[in-house]
């Protein structure tokens, strides 16, 4: 039976993790845009209960559905997922062929896949600081 993965939803402070992943994060908080500090520290989370088991995060491996339910929460939590898509599927609605209407969608469809990149750059480097965390002084 798979374990499902809860995203938590805590400060900075509150999350178990090793100091230099905090300032790291904290960093973030500082230096990006809005929401995505708070991305990195709950994909971090995340990445503290799998690295462990499964080492670095590959986007391609079948059978991580439950992996990839909670990076898709984390976007739409932090990182404006719910909008980005609500706004495509909404100027596909209104399409038509003339070139405003094609912009929209472009856009749309843009804004979309940004948040989605985002949201797994930030799972692969939460996986690559979580794996250097457990495993450097080995």
């Amino acid at each position: 039976m798979r374990r499902r993965f809860r995203v938590p939803h805590k400060p900075v402070e509150a999350v178990d993790l090793p100091i230099h992943l905090r300032h790291v994060i904290r960093a973030a908080e500082r230096e990006c845009p809005r929401g995505n500090a708070y991305a990195l520290r709950d994909l971090t989370a995340l990445a503290v209960q799998k690295v462990p088991a499964r080492g670095i995060f590959d986007p391609t491996a079948r059978g991580d559905e439950d992996l990839f339910r909670a990076i898709e929460t984390v976007a739409d939590r932090h990182l404006g997922r719910t909008p980005a898509r609500a706004a495509w599927r909404a100027a596909v609605r209104r399409g038509r062929l003339d070139l405003s209407a094609r912009d929209r969608i472009e856009r749309a469809a843009l804004q979309v896949q940004g948040v989605s990149d985002t949201a797994y750059f930030y799972t692969g480097l939460a996986f690559g600081l979580t794996w250097l965390s457990v495993y450097r002084d080995r």
